[in-house]
């Protein structure tokens, strides 16, 4: 298989190709790829920070999400992951602003409205994360854990 890279990352990920399911059944991830995949349930038009990663993994800061989010494989959307005031590297600022032009969160600035595009999961995504931070060792996530 020949590498490929996405937008600001390193070469596909062994789990890329693999489908997590409802009951978890996978063995434990790295914080990266948990990065990853929860990357790759924020949809369309919308964005988290990545502080907002951190907390919904239960572990890691914003800084380990933003060194994942640099060796995120092809295919993830890391245009949807940004620093906490909307903004991103600027060596990355013209490729996230197609994108953000095609979802609909592009300003004349150079940062996208946190407030008003941030990510509120829906009953399924949650599932979806709490998988992600059992598979991480972290306890599910409880209604009044979210603050986001």
């Amino acid at each position: 298989m020949v590498a490929q890279r996405a937008g600001c990352g390193s070469t596909l990920a062994s789990w890329q190709n693999g489908v997590m399911n409802e009951a978890g059944d996978r063995g434990p991830l790295t914080y990266a790829e948990a990065v990853h995949q929860l990357a790759l349930l924020i949809p369309q038009g919308e964005v988290l920070s990545y502080g907002d990663v951190a907390e919904l993994l239960g572990s890691g800061g914003a800084r380990q999400v933003g060194k994942a989010m640099a060796m995120a494989p092809a295919g993830t959307p890391w245009w949807r992951v940004l620093k906490a005031d909307g903004g991103i590297a600027d060596p990355l600022m013209a490729r996230a602003r197609e994108h953000w032009i095609v979802e609909g969160l592009a300003l004349p600035e150079k940062k996208v409205k946190m407030n008003q595009f941030r990510w509120n999961p829906t009953p399924k995504a949650w599932a979806q994360i709490d998988i992600l931070r059992s598979l991480l060792g972290n306890p599910k996530m409880s209604e009044l854990d979210d603050e986001l």
